[in-house]
């Protein structure tokens, strides 16, 4: 009986009311990547500037199309490009390539130099420990996307009345 009271007390002081989101938008396309309040937005400005501000979403205020990030405001108009990781089958597949390239030039090593077998063809193990490891490096970074024609930024909130 007690907790059937806390509960209906904690659910009757709870208000919602509402969601905010920046979503991240392409041409062409119904999915969408949404970001929260909370999250980490690395972005770049629009002008002559080339810095990459890393901050946190703080707030969004859809109505002025501002974004609150470490409480400063900046107008999603004045975002010229964003970073965002790539899809996570991706990003498994480039840490699988690091971890096949480092084990390869591993072996490679201890078996051409450590047990001193000349049949082992160092150059082209090597080769390909390094190719896959630049695979998996170009995997698991971040995309850097243009917003214009083909990605926008835009903030929407889902009132809960």
């Amino acid at each position: 009986m007690r907790s059937i009271l806390l509960l209906l007390l904690c659910l009757t002081t709870y208000g919602v009311s509402a969601q905010k989101m920046l979503l991240l938008e392409r041409a062409n396309r119904a999915k969408t990547s949404k970001l929260y309040i909370g999250d980490v937005l690395k972005y770049r400005m629009v002008g002559k500037e080339n810095y990459w501000y890393k901050r946190t979403i703080t707030d969004m205020l859809p109505e002025s199309n501002v974004l609150m990030l470490d409480n400063f405001a900046v107008k999603v108009d004045e975002i010229q490009s964003i970073k965002v990781y790539r899809k996570p089958i991706w990003r498994i597949l480039g840490g699988a390539g690091y971890t096949l390239g480092a084990t390869l030039a591993f072996a490679t090593t201890v078996g051409r130099y450590g047990f001193r077998d000349k049949s082992i063809d160092a150059p082209k193990l090597y080769g390909i420990s390094l190719a896959s490891a630049g695979a998996g490096w170009f995997l698991t970074s971040q995309r850097k996307l243009r917003l214009g024609n083909k990605h926008r930024l835009r903030i929407v909130e889902i009132k809960f009345e």
